[in-house]
């Protein structure tokens, strides 16, 4: 049919196009009544250049439709199942750009906004948290324009992830795993395991790297947990000389792992830290911009940051999304399953796709201290290449954590990553293992002999990763137990 219509075009017989074309749809809808039953489906077309304003008003529109949503690019052949879910992710996408997540004030910064602004279609146009995206607090005092654009924005996020499960497709967004704690209401463990959560913690921070204020609190957690294990059943006497200890405790390094050293006291009173949300600026209580942070206050300041992150700060998104959810289907249908289940059903598996071509492509050989340079033939390089290729998903992830922080691809993949990979400058006698510098996503790649000998030594370095690993900061290296 698809000839006989293209002939007739071509011998411009407007009785023998009109036949052809009814024949084609005849064909189409026994195709599409073969392909999902009874169930009948809705074409629409989008323009990637605003794809987001795009998706919003077309969700709107169809969210409680029973009808299969396919989309259709502007300018585009392409249609389907697999143009679809391309939509899915490209909404997905344009939710982590940086500057729309400035002003639209939906998810926690991973404190990389300052570098952004230097090169906004650099490697920190999207935001890369590791651990993945969860709401930013809203202050009770926020403008009511501003609470109820992100309540709209959240309900669209439940609406399309709603409408994309329905239709057995994905939305790829990266969410924290307490997001859909929080959607379930399930989460169980104390306010310090949620903060702690939160933060990578001192080992995933080099000298050189900036802290953010979700390290800073993450210290503070460490810090209370500390002081709360150490004072079961002391008395007021013992309990005020752990407080004196602690104040003079080294804090900088121990904690933050700055280059330089300052106590746990001196750093609370030069930093003029108080009550004050360090995301949002806001008073954790009335009264806490002039309430001054002390080692003696700090876990009520840090129940008081668990309250408004979980909770008050929160709680009006997470309703938002449920109620998205509800628009396209009840949300009790997945009350059975739990929320990694959830996850996976409505955002998809967390997956990471390369090939040797990608790989060689995109990542770049850079020079060491000494001048030495891989080229792409030599066979460390190609080694890596090899090795890279076999890993499973979850060693993928490791590898990725080890030179980037991150255990994800960011959207665009491996071309937006940027990883650079340098010769090892010092003797294989000296420094055995990979070795890392995550702020520059810099790699240094021993010249090994052999396959197997490479394989071992990147296996040991991405088991150390997770204990603070083998970093370039690092001088002394203990080889950890091999991964499973």
């Amino acid at each position: 049919c698809a000839y006989s219509l293209a002939r007739a075009r071509e011998l411009q017989d407007i009785d023998a196009i009109s036949r052809a074309t009814d024949d084609l749809d005849i064909i189409e809808q026994r195709m599409y009544s073969k392909r999902i039953g009874a169930m009948a489906s809705d074409l629409a077309r989008v323009a990637r250049g605003n794809i987001l304003e795009n998706a919003i008003r077309l969700v709107d529109l169809h969210h409680s439709s029973k009808h299969i949503l396919e989309v259709q690019f502007h300018e585009e052949d392409g249609f389907g199942s697999g143009v679809t879910q391309n939509f899915y992710e490209a909404v997905s996408v344009a939710l982590q750009v940086r500057s729309f997540n400035k002003l639209s004030m939906l998810w926690i910064s991973d404190g990389r906004d300052d570098d952004c602004k230097m090169d906004p279609e650099g490697p920190f146009k999207y935001l890369i948290n590791a651990d993945g995206l969860f709401p930013q607090p809203l202050p009770a005092t926020e403008a009511p324009d501003v609470i109820a654009g992100v309540e709209s924005q959240f309900r669209f996020i439940g609406r399309l992830m709603g409408k994309a499960c329905r239709d057995k497709f994905t939305v790829p967004l990266p969410l924290h795993p307490h997001f859909f704690e929080m959607v379930k209401g399930t989460h169980s463990g104390s306010t310090l395991d949620v903060l702690r959560s939160f933060s990578r913690g001192r080992d995933t921070l080099l000298p050189s790297d900036d802290y953010t204020r979700q390290h800073l609190v993450g210290a503070y957690c460490v810090i209370v947990t500390e002081m709360q294990e150490r004072s079961k059943g002391m008395d007021e006497s013992a309990r005020k000389a752990l407080v004196a200890e602690l104040e003079e405790r080294e804090f900088m390094s121990s904690y933050l792992n700055r280059s330089y050293q300052c106590s746990l006291a001196q750093f609370l009173a030069t930093s003029a830290a108080s009550f004050v949300d360090p995301l949002t600026a806001t008073a954790l209580c009335e009264g806490g911009e002039s309430l001054k942070l002390s080692v003696e206050n700090l876990a009520q300041y840090v129940d008081l940051i668990a309250t408004f992150w979980f909770d008050a700060g929160v709680r009006r998104q997470i309703v938002a999304f449920r109620a998205g959810i509800n628009d396209v289907f009840p949300l009790t249908s997945l009350e059975i399953f739990s929320p990694a289940e959830m996850d996976v059903m409505l955002c998809g598996e967390r997956s990471i796709e390369w090939d040797k071509a990608s790989l060689q492509l995109h990542i770049k050989l850079v020079s060491n201290e000494q001048g030495a340079r891989y080229t792409k033939k030599s066979a460390p390089f190609q080694m890596l290449l090899d090795e890279l290729v076999a890993m499973p998903i979850q060693d993928r992830a490791r590898f990725l954590d080890f030179v980037t922080a991150c255990p994800r691809l960011p959207p665009g993949g491996l071309a937006s990553l940027g990883i650079e990979v340098a010769p090892e400058s010092r003797s294989l006698d000296v420094c055995r293992y990979p070795r890392s510098r995550t702020c520059s996503k810099l790699m240094w790649l021993p010249a090994y002999a052999t396959q197997m000998d490479l394989h071992e030594k990147l296996r040991a370095a991405l088991a150390n990763a997770k204990e603070g690993g083998f970093h370039e900061h690092q001088e002394a290296l203990v080889v950890a137990s091999r991964l499973p």
